[in-house]
């Protein structure tokens, strides 16, 4: 069966960080993570595309500035700039609720870092989740032992509940923690990101 898009599912894509790990091990001055080139395309692109399988691209954002080549998708910044993934998702629940109302129980929320090329490999897993309950509950998934925060879902009504107030530099981790949750085993190239020079070589991205 082939999969449609998903009016009750969205995505908030992480764009906004500093990528200082990146920048610090690189021998050659860099364009910020999001931005790095993988296959020909932004690793952001990829990330678009991936989430844009199933849903909606109105029903996407993108937290980070408004340079980032996201076409068609919406991108706002969180207020402070940079002031950590928590202030993301914040923002980023905050826009979807000015533009489409209140949630509703059967909607879900996919959480997604901007840097992981290979993303599409995991978020199988999670369309799987969301589909599969009537009322899914938090998902994370986890690699080699590894939680990776940045791809992970939260139904969107307790996700209005666990980020409410903007608290900055927040961890994220931590809050999804304080939720009962499921962990999903995604492959280690799903969460391969780019934090440092060596891991994007080890990715295969071009510089």
């Amino acid at each position: 069966m082939v999969a449609t898009e998903d009016s009750n599912l969205f995505a908030i894509i992480l764009a906004g960080g500093a990528s200082s790990r990146l920048h610090a091990t690189s021998p050659l001055p860099t364009v910020d993570k999001p931005l790095l080139k993988f296959q020909g395309k932004p690793v952001l692109t990829h990330v678009i595309e991936a989430a844009a399988a199933r849903v909606v691209p109105e029903r996407i954002v993108v937290i980070g500035p408004q340079s980032l080549p996201t076409g068609d998708i919406a991108t706002v910044y969180e207020e402070p700039p940079r002031s950590g993934p928590y202030m993301g998702v914040y923002t980023g629940l905050q826009y979807f609720a000015q533009q489409f109302g209140p949630a509703t129980v059967a909607e879900g929320v996919l959480l997604l870092g901007a840097d992981m090329p290979r993303i599409a490999q995991g978020l199988t897993q999670l369309f799987d989740h969301h589909d599969a309950a009537t009322h899914a509950g938090v998902a994370i998934t986890q690699a080699a032992g590894r939680l990776q925060p940045l791809l992970s879902y939260v139904p969107r009504p307790l996700a209005e509940q666990v980020f409410a107030k903007p608290v900055i530099n927040a961890g994220l981790m931590k809050t999804l923690r304080t939720c009962e949750h499921r962990v999903l085993d995604v492959p280690d190239a799903a969460v391969a990101d780019l934090d440092t020079y060596q891991a994007a070589i080890d990715a295969g991205i071009t510089f």
